[in-house]
């Protein structure tokens, strides 16, 4: 890598949401529980013109010499990106960066080619995507195919051999949080029976992946569990996966669990699986934080939920963004300021890896703020 790079961006791609504590550094806030319906529509009608959401991005607009770090979430006004939005602003505030959070309130793909083109224009040097499809990436492949060979590109999902990535951040590894999944699931269900699965958009590179992983943990270890159903809902729409839920569960009236892939589909399978008063019976598990499963935990229809501390996710992809902007290399291991545990660097296949999978149930949901 070249030591500067200023009018070049670098691009990470996160997965849409990490483990360790919320306990800030010194000045640090915790993350915010959501943003409000006006907020988010606020947050929509800038999206095409981004102009940062950090009181330092606003402050500092004009001088030219910050590093700019840029975030395109899958969709705003949710806990989770919420949480990693303020985690993006601590990692600003300490590393003296300027940082940009904007996105649309629907999940939609063509929004996000549009917002990062617009991104691209303004010549910002880091953007970090949470991908909806592969075709959120156009505006990146057609920067570097047009004189930029030098654009770095690195997700935070993970993505195609040939998708000309430098490297992405990883939340956790895809195996460990499909594993972690089906291991909680398969102790639920005392190892056998029928489980469907409701995920987020059919294209979503992330939960299709994840999918796929707890399938293989399903055959390798759990051969008296059967997946026997894979509904998808679009943008992830709780509405939607509520319906999934309750047909899957008319469908299979045996069905003894549920798997909500998308931490946005988690309120609407929770709910169909409390109207049909079958809780207790039909064990619910996703990928969700911690105040999305809050009241289904409190409640007892669900016992456990996998993730990774979404706050300290935001801070990681801010500072890689930097150490990638200026051309600086990774350690094997990294000590990050504001992040408890190490974060590791695996050269060989790219990966700046957060750390392992979060498992959220009573004993620790109420030490999160997200």
């Amino acid at each position: 890598m070249k030591k500067k790079m200023s009018k070049h961006v670098a691009l990470l791609l996160a997965a849409a949401m990490t483990a360790g504590s919320l306990a800030g550094c010194s000045g640090g806030q915790s993350a915010p529980t959501g943003t409000t319906a006006a907020e988010a529509k606020a947050e929509d009608t800038k999206a095409e013109e981004p102009a940062g959401s950090t009181e330092a991005a606003k402050t500092e607009e004009g001088t030219g010499d910050k590093v700019k770090i840029a975030f395109i979430p899958q969709l705003i006004g949710i806990p989770y990106f919420s949480a990693m939005e303020s985690g993006g602003k601590k990692a600003a505030e300490d590393l003296g960066v300027e940082f940009l959070y904007t996105g649309s309130t629907q999940a939609s793909a063509a929004e996000q080619v549009k917002i990062m083109d617009s991104l691209i224009k303004q010549g910002v040097n880091a953007i970090s995507l949470s991908v909806l499809d592969s075709s959120s990436t156009k505006p990146i492949h057609k920067e570097r195919q047009s004189g930029s060979p030098e654009l770095r590109f690195i997700p935070v999902t993970r993505m195609a051999p040939d998708s000309t990535r430098d490297f992405y951040v990883a939340q956790a590894l895809d195996k460990d949080l499909g594993t972690t999944l089906m291991d909680c699931l398969g102790e639920q269900m005392g190892g056998s029976g029928k489980v469907g699965i409701v995920s987020g958009e059919s294209t979503a590179t992330n939960l299709n992946t994840w999918i796929d992983y707890i399938k293989q943990r399903q055959e390798e270890k759990y051969p008296d569990i059967e997946i026997v159903d894979i509904r998808y809902t679009q943008g992830g729409s709780s509405e939607q996966a509520l319906k999934q839920a309750q047909e899957l569960m008319t469908r299979y009236p045996d069905l003894k669990g549920l798997v909500a892939v998308a931490s946005s589909t988690i309120p609407g399978v929770a709910q169909a699986v409390q109207q049909e008063g079958k809780a207790g019976e039909v064990a619910v598990i996703g990928y969700g934080s911690p105040a999305t499963v809050k009241p289904f935990i409190e409640s007892g229809v669900m016992k456990q939920s996998v993730l990774w501390n979404a706050y300290d996710l935001g801070y990681l992809t801010v500072w890689a963004g930097k150490m990638a902007a200026e051309g600086k290399e990774f350690e094997a291991t990294n000590q990050i300021e504001c992040i408890a545990d190490p974060v590791t660097w695996d050269a060989e296949n790219k990966i700046l890896l957060l750390g392992q999978p979060l498992i959220i149930d009573k004993d620790n949901v109420n030490d999160f703020d997200f």
